[in-house]
């Protein structure tokens, strides 16, 4: 039914994998109450605080995709969960703002790291494999990570029933040490040690920002982030301030998305398997656009049907998510030319930190004007992602759209 890909060489990187998201998933729930009521940071300095540190850290890919074909992936990801553990580690004794702010910047810039590596170092795993292995890869990590993100998440609720700092010492602590653990894991790898990738099988190439082509894929692929990305950024205000429904709905409906996405994606790419990366992602971009049709419409919905819609509305939006995510990512592996995949990989992470910054700002101005006008403009940036993934496509190799 999952359909795994060949894991017997790679145990500690999926190991590592679910140790980070857990950790992650404990504190990144607490981390501003942390910052606001142990380290007595005012909430709007708290806030402008994280914002600047991971403004700051945008720099990162770029960086990356600079060092990693020199160091290689799996080296610089473990540098990444160092630093992030330093940085979380350094929290728990800084109560000023400057050191405050310092330890938040080293975290923040090993979260960004994480994510320019991860994926290149999960490209060249899915390499031991047959060549249908790549998507297995991607949908099987995000599997790991999804579930410890839930696993971690309801860590984080049985915390807040201890008393005082307690909760924020032990959610921030224990996702510095799960960092050092995933660390450590990452270095036992020894099949990484092994593992050549595409990138080491060819010579290290001066070029280091991707072609025109890829940058367009980067565009297309912030629009398709900016649709999996604006439920979590929305959904609260909407079901309270635009539906006049119960606050209490919110993490339900969220936990709905988190145990369909921990469950989904193995057998999403099973079901798949016979349509083009292409195809696939199109037709999550034409789910999200009418999910996003259909959500705006819910306020016109009469009292007793808000809660069945909008678990109906979770549910749509999570099989489009279920259908993108692992195509996506092994769409964009694939499409990397031969030597440069790790840099163009790093590259590629920019469609999610431009997603992630633009979503909450584009949701809160369009919130503003009407509860409705962000899920229509949503529907109408999914269809854009689709006619700009085919036109983009033409340009790109045509093996990378294989099914």
């Amino acid at each position: 039914m999952f359909d795994l890909p060949e894991l017997r060489r790679h145990v500690p990187l999926a190991v590592a994998l679910g140790v980070d998201s857990v950790g992650t998933g404990i504190s990144g729930p607490l981390l501003l109450l942390f910052l606001t009521r142990v380290a007595d940071i005012p909430l709007a300095q708290a806030g402008l605080t994280l914002s600047a540190t991971f403004a700051v850290a945008l720099v990162v890919p770029a960086l990356v995709g600079q060092l990693v074909p020199r160091l290689g992936g799996r080296n610089i990801l473990i540098a990444a969960q160092v630093l992030q553990a330093v940085g979380l580690a350094g929290l728990l004794v800084a109560r000023d703002l400057p050191a405050v702010a310092a330890c938040t910047l080293v975290a923040a810039i090993g979260q960004r790291t994480f994510w320019s590596s991860v994926f290149a170092v999960i490209a060249d795993a899915s390499d031991s494999g047959p060549a249908e292995d790549k998507d297995r890869w991607f949908a099987f990590t995000n599997m790991v990570q999804n579930t410890g993100y839930a696993l971690g998440a309801l860590t984080a609720g049985a915390l807040l029933l201890l008393p005082g700092d307690l909760p924020y010492l032990l959610a921030i602590g224990t996702n510095a040490a799960c960092f050092a653990v995933s660390a450590v894991l990452l270095v036992a790898d020894r099949s990484a040690r092994r593992a050549q990738g595409a990138d080491a099988a060819a010579p290290i190439r001066a070029h280091r920002v991707p072609t025109l082509p890829y940058l367009g894929l980067i565009g297309v692929a912030a629009l398709f982030a900016f649709c999996s990305t604006v439920l979590g950024s929305g959904l609260g205000i909407y079901v309270v301030d635009g539906l006049a429904a119960p606050a209490a709905l919110v993490g339900p409906l969220l936990a709905i998305n988190t145990i369909l996405s921990a469950l989904g994606q193995a057998p999403a790419v099973r079901l798949t398997r016979r349509r083009s990366r292409v195809a696939v992602m199109v037709t999550a971009g034409i789910i999200w656009s009418v999910w996003g049709l259909y959500t705006a419409v819910l306020g016109l919905a009469p009292a007793w049907l808000i809660v069945p819609g909008l678990v109906l509305s979770v549910l749509v939006y999570s099989v489009a998510e279920l259908l993108h995510g692992p195509r996506s990512l092994a769409y964009a592996a694939d499409a990397a030319p031969p030597g440069q995949r790790s840099t163009y990989l790093s590259w590629f992470q920019y469609s999610f930190a431009l997603a992630n910054i633009a979503a909450p700002g584009v949701f809160a101005a369009t919130f503003s004007v009407d509860p409705a006008l962000p899920w229509a403009v949503t529907s109408v940036v999914a269809l854009v992602a689709c006619v700009g993934l085919v036109l983009i496509a033409r340009t790109l190799p045509r093996e990378a759209a294989r099914p």
